[in-house]
């Protein structure tokens, strides 16, 4: 069984674990090889150096990822997520145009 971490900032003791799930646009197969290790990368780069959480763990298949992550209590969770399918879809769409191009 897992042990419980509290964490603490100022004002409050908090755990707060969060499972996001996000699709490809039309579920297309497209999250393979070079393209799913860069957007792992993304993930972590996203979640920890611009929003302080932590990345517990990332899996993906070949048409949506699954992102298990801790948040801070003053992590506007909309904002997190509007923000990291911006960067990730225009960073990917620029590095990888010729792959995507099939879809």
């Amino acid at each position: 069984m897992k042990e419980l971490t509290l964490r603490h900032n100022r004002h409050s003791t908090y755990n707060l674990e969060y499972h996001l799930a996000v699709c490809t646009k039309y579920r297309h197969p497209v999250i393979t090889g070079k393209l799913k290790d860069r957007l792992i990368e993304l993930t972590r780069m996203v979640f920890e150096e611009y929003w302080n959480c932590t990345v517990i763990e990332v899996n993906t298949d070949k048409d949506h990822i699954h992102i298990l992550f801790e948040a801070p209590p003053q992590v506007q969770l909309s904002k997190l997520i509007n923000n990291y399918k911006t960067v990730s879809a225009r960073l990917i769409r620029k590095e990888f145009s010729e792959e995507l191009s099939d879809c």
